[in-house]
C-alpha cells in the first residue's frame, strides 16, 4: 500500500507540474524555414507568374499570385517578404503588418521578417510597437546596421533621445563612411542637448555628403545654439546652396515627368516597345538623372529584359541610394537568377531610411 501511494504522488505531482501555470514545458520548435533551391516546379511556375505581373506594374495580380506561392509554401521567409513588400507598395499597410504577424507565429526567430513588420508599424505610426519589433532584431543581431539606425530613429521620434543616440552610435561604428546614419546620430545627440558632440557629428555628415540639405541646415542650427554665429552663417550659406541645388533637380524632374508620362501612356495601351522608345529618347537629356535610370528598368522589364533592367537600376542606385524602389526591383531580380546574397543586401538597402527627405522650413 505504501509502494502504490508513493506511485500515485509522484504520478500527482508530475501531473501538476504539466498543469502548472510557467510550467517548463518546451514549447514546439520552429518549422524548418524554406529555401529557394527546395521550391518545387509548380511553386517556381506561380512565382514567374508573380514576377510577369511585378514587371508590367500590376499589383494585384502579383499579390494575388504570391498569396498562392506562400500558401504553398508558408515557412519560406524570402516569399513572405516579397508578399509583404507588394502589399506595402500597394499601400496596403495594415494587411503587410497582419501577414507578417501571421509568419512571425511560425517563425518568431526571423530577423529580416521581423525588421520588415518593425518599418511596416513606423508607416502606420505605431512607434511603441515598431521600438518593441526592431529593438528585438536589434537585440538578437547586435551587427545589423539597418536594425541599429532604423531602432534609432524610432525612439528619437518617441522623444526617448539618450536610447536614441545609444543605438545610433552602434549604427555609425558599423557603418562609419553612412552619412545617414552621421547625420541622424547628430540629430539625436542636438535633441539631448549634446551639442558639441552633435557638432563634430553632423561635420561629419556633411563630410560625407555634401549635397545633403538637412544635415547643413541642422549643422547651422547647432553652430547657432553653440553661439557660433559665423560659422552658422556658413552651414546655412551651404544649405542655401544645396537648397538651389534641390532646385536645379526639380527642373530636371519635370523634364522627366513629360517623359514618364508619354511612356506611361503607350504602356497603358500595351505599347510597351514605343514606351521604351520614349523614355530612350530622353536619355541624353537625363543620362545622369537616377530616377529616369530607375524608369528605364521598369519599362526594361515590363518586356522581360533583365540584363538591361539590371544595369539601369544599378546605375540608378549608383546616382541615388535613396532609390528604394530600384532596390526593391533588384531585389527581386537578384532572387531570380539566384544570387541570394545580392538580393538581401538589395532588399537591405530598400529598408535604408531617405538621407535627404523634405527640405526644413524653420529657423534654426
Amino acid at each position: 500500500m505504501t509502494r502504490r501511494l508513493g506511485r500515485l504522488a509522484r504520478a500527482f505531482l508530475f501531473l501538476a507540474a504539466l498543469l502548472a501555470p510557467g510550467c517548463s514545458r518546451r514549447s514546439a520548435p520552429e518549422p524548418p524555414l524554406t529555401t529557394p533551391q527546395q521550391r518545387s516546379p509548380e511553386l517556381q511556375a506561380i512565382l514567374t507568374e508573380a514576377g510577369s505581373a511585378y514587371q508590367r506594374g500590376n499589383l494585384t495580380l502579383t499579390e494575388e499570385a504570391l498569396r498562392r506561392a506562400s500558401a504553398m509554401a508558408p515557412d519560406d521567409a524570402d516569399l513572405a517578404l516579397d508578399l509583404g513588400d507588394t502589399l506595402t507598395r500597394a499601400q496596403h499597410l495594415d494587411a503587410a503588418r497582419q501577414h507578417y504577424e501571421a509568419f512571425l507565429a511560425r517563425h518568431p526567430s526571423s530577423a529580416a521578417v521581423r525588421l520588415a513588420l518593425g518599418l511596416t508599424l513606423t508607416g502606420l505610426g505605431r512607434w511603441e510597437d515598431a521600438a518593441r519589433e526592431i529593438g528585438q532584431v536589434a537585440e538578437r543581431t547586435p551587427d545589423d546596421p539597418v536594425a541599429r539606425l532604423n531602432l534609432g530613429i524610432v525612439l528619437s521620434k518617441l522623444g526617448r533621445y539618450d536610447a536614441s543616440v545609444e543605438q545610433l552610435r552602434r549604427a555609425v561604428e558599423l557603418t562609419p563612411t553612412d552619412p545617414v546614419a552621421v547625420k541622424e546620430l547628430g540629430s539625436a545627440l542636438m535633441s539631448a542637448g549634446k551639442l558639441q558632440e552633435a557638432a563634430t557629428a553632423l561635420e561629419q555628415a556633411v563630410a560625407l555628403d555634401a549635397r545633403s540639405a538637412p544635415a547643413w541646415f541642422a549643422l547651422g542650427g547647432c553652430y547657432a545654439r553653440l553661439g557660433r554665429k559665423a560659422e552658422a552663417a556658413v552651414a546655412l550659406a551651404h544649405f542655401s546652396e544645396t537648397s538651389e541645388g534641390k532646385e536645379r533637380f526639380l527642373d530636371q524632374k519635370r523634364l522627366f515627368r513629360a517623359a514618364q508620362g508619354r511612356a506611361e501612356a503607350l504602356s497603358l495601351q500595351g505599347k510597351d516597345e514605343e514606351a521604351l522608345a520614349a523614355l530612350l529618347a530622353y536619355r541624353d537629356a537625363l543620362q545622369d538623372f537616377p530616377q529616369f535610370q530607375q524608369e528605364l528598368g521598369v519599362a526594361y522589364l515590363r518586356l522581360g529584359k533583365r540584363t538591361e533592367a539590371i544595369a539601369a537600376l544599378e546605375r540608378a542606385v549608383a546616382g541615388d541610394r535613396t532609390l528604394r524602389e530600384a532596390y526593391g526591383h533588384l531585389a527581386v531580380l537578384y532572387q531570380q537568377q539566384g544570387d541570394t546574397d545580392k538580393a538581401m543586401r538589395a532588399r537591405r538597402s530598400a529598408l535604408h531610411p531617405s538621407g535627404y527627405g523634405s527640405l526644413p522650413v524653420e529657423s534654426p
